[in-house]
């Protein structure tokens, strides 16, 4: 046996093993991933490696995608799959990087959406990926130190992973290797995961235990995982791909916010404040390039950074008296002036009305009723408002409808993936309706709407889309059979 170690104009290296009798080559280590499994075929491998591929006394072997030329017939090899870098960071798919077209934690998304507009909603869809085992989930997309992106299925509520196996259209699961991914006892509307780089492959997964830090090796499907203490009450923020926040309750009367730095995972910096504002859960995690706000029941916890130094600066913002904040309805919105609005409930006045954020002395404006909202994206009924939520539209083209239009995820190409659920009710006592719903999804898109599929499902405004291999996907937990996709157009 001989060992060839490799090092590659991008910087990575391989480790391969020559045997001395056949003169075939095995991988052993990748950028820092393997060994291999045995469950990857020869192509597969492949692809998440740049290998080459050659058939050679009738059998498919593999060669270092440095090798031009096969050591055994003297003949050119094939080119290996080109590299192309592939990301969606649930639950709507961008990363915590500060966008001035965009704002990370409302219902936001980097991928244009565009469908066929011959689409029906009675029609099949065009791909199917199997359902993982039975859960709760989140869809995670992202090269992980390969070649070829690869999409992850997480179960937070049960602490399991697992991997799409593309080849053999199955799900395996990813195993640690010396401890288990704890539960988070998030609700789905609540959790999220930071990543500072979706083309490596190291995940933040809040959990009841603490911050996970996993270590994926989708090579041997397997994560080594190291684990911050604390009961996290939110989802972690990756700030400008440096730091890792996340609010978290610890031992005896102790709360704040966890620090650690991406680079050296070592760095732990905790920023206390009273326990008493996290006793509830935080529905929401906001970030612009100057701060991140998380938002619960209670009130905003705001973390600024000093213009000078970067050091952050903790507060928190309690609701104004009476102001009952209204989560289940989407995203705050966004002005066109940068300034926040969180739709919510004011009980000493028996009305709904919009209140500016991250300020003291809040702005509040009255509204009709209340409005669902993507983050600049808004509906009342099914009639899309094209200025302030809290404004009435001009025209009213469905004062008499029996439905409901939510958006839930925006696109910058100015689509909106939306679900349109009968209903003759108020809009708020939608959501404590038990029964399925005969629900529509529609991508509304600035030269006319697309209704593309139509299932009946409980509370189908939790539907979770995501993005894998240029097809819009949908997932929600009462599909009993299939994952339904839809290639994507290129705008």
């Amino acid at each position: 046996m001989e060992t060839w170690d490799l090092d590659y104009p991008d910087g990575h290296r391989e480790s391969w093993i020559k045997d001395a009798a056949s003169g075939q080559f095995r991988l052993a280590y990748y950028n820092g991933l393997g060994p291999v499994d045995d469950q990857y075929s020869k192509p597969e491998l492949a692809e998440l490696v740049g290998a080459r591929l050659c058939r050679e006394d009738d059998a498919t072997v593999l060669y270092p995608g440095l090798f031009r030329y096969s050591t055994v017939t003297g003949k050119p090899l094939s080119d290996p799959l080109a590299s192309k870098a592939e990301s969606w960071l649930p639950p709507f798919g961008r990363s915590h990087t500060a966008d001035p077209f965009g704002m990370p934690g409302l219902r936001q998304t980097h991928i244009n959406l565009a469908l066929a507009r011959t689409l029906l909603p009675e029609q099949d869809p065009g791909a199917l990926l199997p359902l993982p085992p039975p859960g709760d989930y989140h869809f995670f997309v992202g090269n992980l130190a390969a070649r070829r992106a690869s999409l992850l299925a997480i179960e937070p509520r049960k602490g399991m992973l697992y991997l799409f196996r593309d080849s053999q259209s199955r799900w395996v699961e990813v195993r640690g290797q010396h401890q288990l991914l704890p539960e988070s006892s998030l609700a789905t509307s609540q959790w999220s995961l930071a990543c500072p780089d979706a083309g490596r492959q190291q995940l933040y997964l809040p959990t009841d235990r603490g911050l996970a830090l996993l270590d994926i090796n989708i090579l041997s499907l397997s994560y080594d995982l190291r684990l911050f203490p604390g009961r996290c009450m939110g989802a972690p923020v990756c700030f400008q791909g440096k730091q890792i926040f996340v609010p978290v309750i610890a031992d005896g009367d102790k709360g704040g916010i966890l620090q650690i730095a991406t680079g050296d995972p070592s760095r732990i910096d905790p920023l206390e404040f009273k326990r008493c504002f996290l006793a509830e859960p935080f529905a929401a995690s906001l970030v612009d390039q100057r701060r991140i706000i998380w938002l619960n029941r209670l009130g905003q916890l705001i973390l600024k950074f000093d213009d000078t130094t970067q050091r952050p600066n903790s507060s928190f913002i309690p609701w104004p008296a009476g102001f009952q904040p209204c989560f289940q309805f989407g995203s705050p919105y966004r002005a066109r002036d940068g300034v926040l609005w969180q739709l919510g409930f004011d009980q000493a006045r028996g009305r709904y009305e919009y209140l500016t954020l991250a300020h003291n002395q809040p702005e509040r404006q009255e509204t009709a009723s209340p409005r669902f909202g993507s983050g600049t994206i808004n509906f009342t009924l099914e009639t899309q408002l094209r200025s302030h939520p809290w404004l009435d539209p001009e025209t009213v083209s469905d004062a008499g409808s029996r439905h409901i239009v939510a958006p839930l995820l925006e696109s910058p190409n100015k689509s909106a993936f939306c679900v349109r659920i009968p209903w003759n009710q108020g809009a708020d006592d939608l959501f404590s309706s038990q029964g399925k719903h005969a629900a529509v999804f529609r991508l509304v898109m600035e030269h006319g709407d697309i209704d593309f599929f139509m299932k009946k499902l409980t509370r189908p405004w939790l539907t979770r889309a995501f993005v894998y291999r240029h097809e819009l996907y949908l997932y929600h937990p009462d599909f009993d059979r299939h994952i339904p996709g839809w290639k994507l157009l290129t705008c």
